[in-house]
């Protein structure tokens, strides 16, 4: 499982519509762009789908151009090897002036598994950290897909230290990055500790 609560400051590249949920509330989807910069300086967009609060009298206020502010929770979802990242609105989404920079930042909540390499390393004041990659699961039907997020831990401890191929629960602060224009999440963990799986926790990821 992966939730992100995130705020935002983006650019709307594909127009408004308006959908009807499966309790009959009729709401609007739009996508934005927020371009990402990567460790050589390269730049890629990251596209959000968003949905909100809104009916068929409201798109004239999402034209393609336009850059608005929001927040919201995030869900990343994998299908055919591809994520989506799908944002659903808190509060109003309100437009940002036209110099206003575009960014991206908030907070993530994990739930997975670490890879089978676990680095330790030390900062420039000789601290000890991990960095590590783990992977969380959603289905799609019967196909199970990964989402890979590389963390690292500058709090370390001998109670939060982790080990290969270990089931964990991690939040910390939400990063993206770049990299031969693919986009990877990074997390700065501020709490980390071991998870159960579960059932019912498999069927949150459905």
């Amino acid at each position: 499982m992966i939730q992100c609560n995130i705020q935002a400051c983006a650019e709307i590249c594909q127009p408004a519509l308006e959908k009807t949920n499966k309790d009959g509330k009729k709401f609007l989807t739009f996508t934005v762009k927020i371009p990402i910069k990567g460790k050589d300086n390269s730049f890629s967009d990251l596209f959000l789908s968003v949905s909100t609060n809104g009916d068929y009298s409201q798109i004239g206020k999402y034209p393609v151009g336009r850059r608005v502010s929001l927040k919201g929770k995030m869900v990343p979802r994998k299908y055919k090897g591809l994520i989506y990242y799908n944002v659903h609105t808190e509060g109003d989404v309100l437009t940002a002036a036209p110099g206003n920079a575009l960014f991206i930042s908030g907070t993530l909540d994990f739930k997975g598994k670490t890879g089978k390499k676990i680095q330790q390393l030390s900062d420039k004041k000789n601290r000890p950290y991990q960095a590590f990659s783990a992977f969380s699961t959603n289905k799609t039907g019967d196909d199970a897909e990964f989402i890979w997020v590389h963390f690292m831990n500058f709090h370390l401890t001998e109670a939060n230290k982790v080990s290969e191929e270990q089931s964990v629960a991690i939040t910390g602060d939400l990063h993206f990055n770049a990299y031969r224009k693919d986009i990877n999440m990074d997390c700065i963990v501020k709490s980390i500790g071991p998870w159960v799986w579960n059932k019912s926790t498999e069927n949150e990821n459905k």
